[in-house]
């Protein structure tokens, strides 16, 4: 049960890490020059990118508001790849508050005939989070290079490098779930032995 628990601990944590980051907009700080070897443009601290917002650092307002809100202000930069990013934010928190109100529910009820099955499904649900919150700052990242396809790490804001720490959290929590669950399979295998061997 402890690897469970862990693994709880785990995903709780997960979520508010990945809450905190898309309610954070310093994702990314595009470069506003192509990068190379003898161009080494640094990002405008102003004209960052988010999941549901965004400021190009205009003084006169454009591109600066929620991406979800279909405004002219932000209508030049909200590529479809922002729209799918928010969308996906949404449902992986939407799922990870389902996960931990289900984890939560077996911690409390423990009934012998649904841990399997149930823990593998938990472990399977997991995974799937885990796939959703990396294909988010994935994508992120390899849509907002600049001109010439390239990004450094001073284009990398801090949310997003609390959404990848997140995703490894969800990776643990899945590893847990699925060593518990192995665990369980094993502690039956002994029991279903030790009860034929005293038959005998």
């Amino acid at each position: 049960m402890t690897l469970f628990f862990v693994g709880y601990l785990i995903a709780v944590t997960s979520t508010i890490a990945f809450i905190v980051a898309i309610l954070t907009p310093k994702w990314i700080y595009p470069n506003n020059l192509p990068v190379d070897a003898n161009n080494l443009a640094s990002p405008n601290r102003t004209n960052y990118r988010g999941i549901f917002y965004v400021d190009a650092g205009y003084p006169n307002g454009t591109c600066r508001d929620w991406i979800l809100l279909y405004t002219d202000s932000v209508a030049t930069c909200r590529p479809p790849h922002s729209v799918a990013c928010a969308s996906l934010a949404i449902i992986a928190v939407s799922l990870s508050i389902i996960l931990l109100w289900l984890a939560g529910g077996y911690l409390y009820i423990r009934r012998r005939r649904l841990m399997p099955m149930f823990v593998t499904m938990l472990a399977l649900f997991t995974l799937l989070i885990f796939w959703i919150s990396a294909i988010i700052w994935v994508v992120m990242i390899t849509m907002n290079r600049g001109i010439n396809l390239k990004i450094r790490r001073e284009n990398i804001g801090f949310s997003t490098w609390i959404a990848v720490g997140a995703s490894g959290g969800y990776l643990l929590t899945f590893i847990s779930f699925i060593l518990y669950r192995i665990s369980l399979s094993r502690r039956k295998h002994l029991k279903e032995t030790a009860i034929n061997s005293r038959r005998f």
